[in-house]
């Protein structure tokens, strides 16, 4: 075996093992989709003073359908189901942040408070990102952190409008976080099909 078959077997090794510990079916279209769904609802808060919690909501349902879509897609491409041991795992990291987010959204509703209702929202989705990143590829890890400093920003700098505030994180985060993701993945593509015509 030449040094270049061996460093080919290790590599194909080292694939197989991330991908029976870690999630692998992040789609960079789906950060990009849910970026730009945030960036409509903040277009509909700023023109036409839609229902906030109506706008927020509607764009969460349509972002997690973006999510699954795209998820369920990549993992056809690549050869896997969608619903695996690491999915689930992967989910239930996220739901008691999930869970505590509706809930927290329910009361501040109910107490009239919406305007803390971004700030909330994103050190929750930084909570889940964080406890996602242990079973995921690092960036999740930077996602997470990068949206609790957000959600801290926010109540330091209250009060600021939805529309801004969600634009830029949910908005602008997400597409470079799917943009970053898009592109890590066609590298990685580029990189296997050069190393088989090696």
């Amino acid at each position: 075996m030449t040094t270049r078959e061996a460093e080919q077997t290790l590599s194909v090794i080292r694939t197989l093992m991330e991908r029976s510990t870690r999630y692998t079916n992040l789609s960079g279209h789906a950060g990009v989709a849910a970026g730009v769904l945030a960036l409509g609802g903040s277009a509909l808060r700023l023109w036409w003073n839609t229902p906030f919690l109506l706008t927020w909501l509607g764009v969460l349902v349509a972002a997690a359908g973006a999510i699954v879509f795209f998820t369920a897609r990549m993992a056809r491409m690549n050869g896997e189901p969608f619903w695996t041991r690491q999915t689930r795992t992967v989910v239930v990291a996220l739901m008691p942040a999930f869970v505590a987010a509706l809930v927290l959204t329910a009361v501040l509703e109910q107490a009239h408070q919406t305007v803390l209702l971004p700030g909330i929202w994103m050190l929750m989705w930084g909570v889940g990102a964080l406890a996602m990143s242990f079973f995921t590829p690092r960036v999740l890890w930077v996602l997470g952190i990068t949206f609790m400093a957000c959600g801290m920003a926010t109540f330091l700098l209250s009060p600021v409008p939805d529309a801004l505030s969600m634009g830029l994180t949910f908005g602008a985060i997400h597409l470079a976080f799917g943009a970053v993701l898009a592109v890590r993945r066609y590298a990685a593509w580029m990189e296997r099909a050069l190393t088989a015509d090696a």
